[in-house]
């Protein structure tokens, strides 16, 4: 490097020029603000400087005036040169130039290092971004995590603080693209990837996005975070027996993942929201089943559809056996059924289909009056319904007495003992009014046959309820009755005449 003042050769290392003194500048790019910082300082630090020195000379002593040699005659041979590193040509001083510019130099450095900390560390960049973000300046927030995510772009924690600023810029797509990207990215811990879905879900949820948040829940393979949201799923429903043969009745059970409503067929068509709503085990007896299933979740969210195959094999049981055929009767009839071995009969009397649920065959069963249409069917241990059995009669009764007037003839008999207070069924000792209901016909041994009443007190309201007296009324003469019981439960009766 050559001196700009007289073009000497400067030695390396050197600050200042060897031959006219020249000191050496050496001065870093930085930007404006630093610049400005670095001037001011040098200029406070040359101050000090030269106050200084100029202090020491006022202070120095006045020097006593010493005689110079005469310098030795000849050529000099013989004698060394004066030479000194602080002093040059003209005795001037390089103490004071060279110090400044260490200084300087030294300085300088100081604030390129911190200029390069501001510019290149990520954590600068960081702090600042939150410093920005407390004061709700995000965009400000964002251009430094910007910085901080070239500089370190494989931070998850970068990529998460700079999604939430700009979910509070309003800008929730840029923030739920910087999470997929991240999702994408892979590499993350358990920790980092329970906040990603907790944020995304969280934005899906506020635009009722669930149709996403049901995709990115089934893509996450994260058992944990898929238990904790899996109200937002719809999962396929899971049937409680697998595909196949069996020799038994099978009670089906069908569930799903969450709340919502499983929709089913049974013939394998597509189920959807018009199709059977499952509320309880589905019972599959004898035959073949294609049963299709599909839940829909309290949001909406559909899910795909399962699929089972059933074939039950068992043998349905003998149909009940009736001694009565149907027909006219008009004498009272006892209907009378013959149980199959290893099953149980059941039977209804207004024509629909029986059931488990139905009323239970125990012994003969009264013929009404009128016409009825029973059915009856065998229900074996293993619950496989045999072929209905049905019959149709019509009884009527040769006689004057109708059930009406028996009922009147109970009303009037109990009116004239007092026991009520007018023929509507009212009695001083209940609040309401006493009713009466044809209940069957019997026949009483060796004393003939009778209409059998029930009674009821009815409230003001009218609502009826039981009680335990029983009336029976002669079916040809109209006499009225109590029906009591003994107890070897024999029937006897008490006229009320």
């Amino acid at each position: 490097m050559k001196c700009p003042d007289c073009g000497y050769e400067i030695t390396e290392g050197y600050l200042y020029c060897e031959k006219c003194g020249m000191e050496i500048q050496i001065v870093p790019v930085f930007e404006p603000e630093i610049e400005n910082s670095i001037t001011e300082t040098l200029s406070t630090v040359a101050e000090e400087i030269e106050g200084n020195s100029s202090l020491k000379e006022e202070k120095k002593p006045e020097a006593e005036s010493v005689p110079r040699e005469p310098a030795p005659a000849g050529n000099g041979k013989g004698r060394k040169k004066k030479s000194s590193v602080l002093y040059g040509g003209g005795g001037k001083s390089y103490l004071l130039p060279s110090l400044t510019t260490f200084i300087a130099v030294t300085i300088a450095a100081a604030f390129a290092v911190v200029y390069l900390y501001h510019r290149y560390s990520v954590n600068y960049q960081i702090e600042q971004a939150r410093y920005y973000a407390q004061m709700e300046d995000y965009e400000k927030a964002v251009e430094y995590l910007e910085n901080a995510r070239q500089l370190k772009a494989d931070s998850a924690e970068i990529v998460l603080m700079e999604s939430n600023y700009y979910y509070h810029m309003g800008e929730k797509q840029e923030a739920v693209d910087l999470l997929l990207r991240l999702l994408g990215r892979g590499q993350l811990t358990d920790e980092e990837k329970a906040r990603v879905y907790e944020s995304l879900i969280t934005i899906y949820d506020e635009e009722a996005r669930y149709e996403e948040i049901n995709a990115l829940l089934t893509g996450c393979g994260d058992d944990n975070i898929i238990n904790h949201y899996q109200q937002y799923m719809a999962m396929e429903p899971e049937f409680g027996y697998i595909s196949g043969s069996y020799d038994e009745v099978i009670t089906l059970k069908i569930s799903a993942n969450t709340t919502g409503n499983i929709y089913y067929t049974l013939d394998g068509s597509e189920p959807d929201t018009a199709s059977q709503v499952y509320t309880a085990p589905l019972f599959l007896e004898t035959g073949e089943y294609q049963v299709a299933a599909v839940f829909v979740n309290e949001y909406g969210i559909k899910s795909e559809t399962a699929r089972n195959w059933y074939v039950i094999n068992l043998t349905a049981p003998d149909p009940p056996e009736l001694l009565l055929y149907s027909g006219e009767f008009h004498q009272p009839t006892k209907i009378e059924v013959v149980v199959p071995e290893g099953g149980t009969v059941y039977y209804t009397m207004d024509g629909s289909d029986p059931s488990a649920d139905s009323l239970k065959y125990t012994e003969p069963v009264a013929m009404p009056l009128g016409r009825t249409n029973f059915k009856f069917v065998t229900i074996s241990d293993e619950g496989v319904a045999s072929d209905v059995v049905s019959r149709s009669f019509n009884f009527t009764l040769e006689t004057d007495i109708t059930v009406q007037s028996a009922i009147n003839s109970v009303v009037t008999a109990l009116y004239n003992r007092e026991v009520l207070t007018d023929l509507q069924g009212h009695s001083h000792g209940i609040m309401g009014k006493y009713v009466f209901k044809y209940n069957t016909i019997v026949e009483i041994p060796n004393l003939g046959y009778y209409y059998i009443l029930n009674e009821y007190i009815e409230s003001e309201t009218g609502v009826q309820t039981k009680t335990e007296h029983l009336y029976a009324v002669e079916v040809y003469t109209g006499a009225p009755n109590r029906l009591i019981f003994d107890e070897n439960g024999q029937a006897g009766l008490i006229s009320l005449q």
